[in-house]
């Protein structure tokens, strides 16, 4: 009979640690990065609402690349396209950028800071290591590679560093110099043969 009531508590024990262990787990894993991206751990607005996310995002790409229209009309496509492993975490992102806008500036939205309040957000997550440094270089790299590059926008390219987009054939006066025979050396000998 003693000994039925010792096992008893030695499951009681294992069961109160299994379910310690799963709090501790469940706490930690509210500050780990891939865990909240995995279970969902965000506010579901950033995944019911795309206007909200595109919204943010658009603020994100004007911080990230100096310069860029807010009107740009392909500005977040290359968040939204499967192509891109990164499309799958703008919920998240966006969540997050709002939730350090709250804790660095005490403004919950980040689209609705200014310029410099942007830029320190996205240092503060360039800081932090893991997971979340990745993720953000991740997303500053492809909003700049989608900008610079003209990757949705192939006929126009990026005037703000003077890309033209796809290559285009000039005539032969834009591709050369007026009188190109100033540039070259003259002959040494009459025929040509220097022997």
């Amino acid at each position: 009979m003693q000994r039925q009531t010792r096992e008893r508590q030695v499951m009681s024990r294992r069961l109160a640690l299994r379910w310690l262990g799963g709090l501790a787990l469940g706490l930690s894993a509210a500050a780990c990065t891939p865990v909240r991206i995995a279970f969902r751990m965000y506010p579901k607005d950033f995944d019911e609402d795309p206007e909200l996310v595109d919204a943010v995002l658009r603020q994100f790409v004007t911080a990230v690349v100096p310069g860029m229209p807010e009107d740009a009309p392909d500005l977040t496509r290359v968040f939204r396209d499967d192509f891109y492993r990164l499309g799958k975490y703008r919920g998240y992102l966006a969540a997050d950028l709002c939730e350090r806008a709250e804790r660095l500036n005490g403004w919950p939205r980040f689209e609705a800071l200014p310029a410099k309040d942007r830029c320190r957000v996205i240092e503060d997550a360039l800081q932090e290591g893991g997971v979340t440094q990745r993720l953000y270089v991740g997303a500053v790299f492809l909003a700049q590679l989608a900008s610079y590059a003209g990757v949705f926008d192939d006929e126009g390219g990026c005037p703000l560093i003077g890309f033209e987009g796809r290559f285009r054939m000039r005539p032969l006066a834009e591709l050369s110099y007026p009188d190109p025979e100033s540039f070259l050396p003259g002959a040494l000998t009459t025929d040509g043969n220097p022997v």
